[in-house]
C-alpha cells in the first residue's frame, strides 16, 4: 500500500518538475537572478534540476541573462535603492563596483530610516488630530495639542527636506 504512494507521488513529482522545466524562460529567469543579486550557483542549481527533464535547459542563456542583470545590480543607483529597502548589498560584483556602491547604498539606508521616522510622526499627529477632535476635549487641551501638532509638521517638514538633499546628493 505504500509503495503505490510512493510511486504516485514520485511520479507526481516528476510531472511537476518537467512542466516547471518546460516554461523556463532561461534568459528571463539568469537575468531576475543576477538583478537580485544572487549567486550565479542558483542558475547552475536550476539547471541541474532540468537535467532529469524532458526539456533540457539553457543554462548558457540563464548565464547570459545573469551577466546582464548583474550589470544592472552593481550599480550606485541600484545600491541606493536596495538601502531603502533595508537590504545588504551582494558580493558578486566586481570590488571596484562594490567600492562605488558604499555610498549610495549607506545614503539608502538612511533614506529609509528618515522614512521610518516620518511615518512614525505622521502616526503621532493623526492621533493627536483625533485627540483633538474628540467631544470630551476641553479648550485649553485642544490648544495644547494644536501647538503640538504644529510642531509636529515641523519636523516632519525637515525630515522630508533631508530625504529630498538625499536624492540629490551625486
Amino acid at each position: 500500500m505504500v509503495l503505490p504512494s510512493l510511486i504516485l507521488t514520485l511520479t507526481s513529482c516528476a510531472e511537476i518538475t518537467d512542466l516547471h522545466c518546460a516554461n523556463i524562460n532561461w534568459y528571463n529567469f539568469g537575468y531576475q537572478t543576477g538583478l537580485d543579486g544572487r549567486s550565479s550557483s542558483v542558475v547552475t542549481g536550476e539547471a541541474s534540476i532540468c537535467q532529469a527533464s524532458a526539456t533540457a535547459p539553457r543554462e548558457d542563456l540563464a548565464l547570459e541573462g545573469y551577466r546582464a542583470g548583474l550589470e544592472n545590480y552593481c550599480t550606485p543607483t541600484n545600491a541606493f535603492r536596495i538601502g531603502q529597502r533595508g537590504g545588504e548589498l551582494s558580493s558578486f560584483c566586481a570590488p571596484e563596483e562594490l567600492s562605488l556602491m558604499q555610498q549610495p547604498h549607506q545614503r539608502g539606508l538612511q533614506d529609509r530610516r528618515l522614512s521610518t521616522q516620518i511615518r512614525d510622526l505622521e502616526t503621532e499627529r493623526d492621533r493627536l488630530l483625533d485627540l483633538r477632535d474628540r467631544a470630551d476635549t476641553d479648550e485649553d487641551r485642544r490648544a495644547e495639542i494644536r501647538g503640538d501638532i504644529r510642531e509636529l509638521d515641523r519636523r516632519i517638514d525637515r525630515l522630508g527636506d533631508r530625504r529630498l538633499l538625499l536624492t540629490l546628493v551625486d
